[in-house]
Formats: structure tokens, C-alpha cells, sequence
């Protein structure tokens, strides 16, 4: 075996990890203005989302969290622009 190698296998795993770690928290590119988080809530709570503990904004997207009308745990990934759930966890 080369001395390289595990070293090249290494840093391919490395990046792989961080691909995917990239791919799980983007959102399609939203163009255009974002809805105020004032009206990302008013549409979560229409949709039976009644505790929202957290609710943030990252690439065009926003995150929300917290708890549905039943008492589950949400985490959703929202578009910016229309509020349409991208990802559900």
C-alpha cells in the first residue's frame, strides 16, 4: 500500500461526510422577498403547528421547530418565499 493512500481515503470520507451534511440543510434557491417570520408563523399555526420554539433563516429557507397541536416534535425546512415545507423531520 502506497503511504499516501490512507490518508487519501481519509480525507475523501471527510469530504463525503461534509457533502452530505451540506446537501441536508439546503433549501432550493427562493428568488425574490422572504416572508416575515410574523407570517411564517400565522401559516404554521393554520397548519396545526402550535408551539413554535424556534424559528430561523438560512440560505433563502427558514427552520422551524417545536411542537404540533397533538404534542409531537416538528423540525421543518420551509421556503422563503412561498412558506411551502421543503423537508420534514
Amino acid at each position: 500500500m502506497h503511504p499516501s493512500t490512507p490518508l487519501a481515503l481519509a480525507a475523501l470520507i471527510v469530504c463525503a461526510g461534509v457533502q452530505g451534511a451540506v446537501a441536508e440543510e439546503s433549501c432550493p434557491a427562493s428568488v425574490g422577498q422572504m416572508l416575515s417570520k410574523a407570517a411564517i408563523t400565522k401559516s404554521l399555526h393554520e397548519r396545526g403547528f402550535t408551539q413554535i420554539r424556534s424559528l430561523s433563516t438560512h440560505n433563502g429557507c427558514y427552520e422551524a421547530k417545536g411542537l404540533d397541536k397533538n404534542g409531537r416534535r416538528f423540525e421543518l425546512e420551509l421556503n422563503g418565499q412561498t412558506g411551502a415545507v421543503v423537508n420534514a423531520e
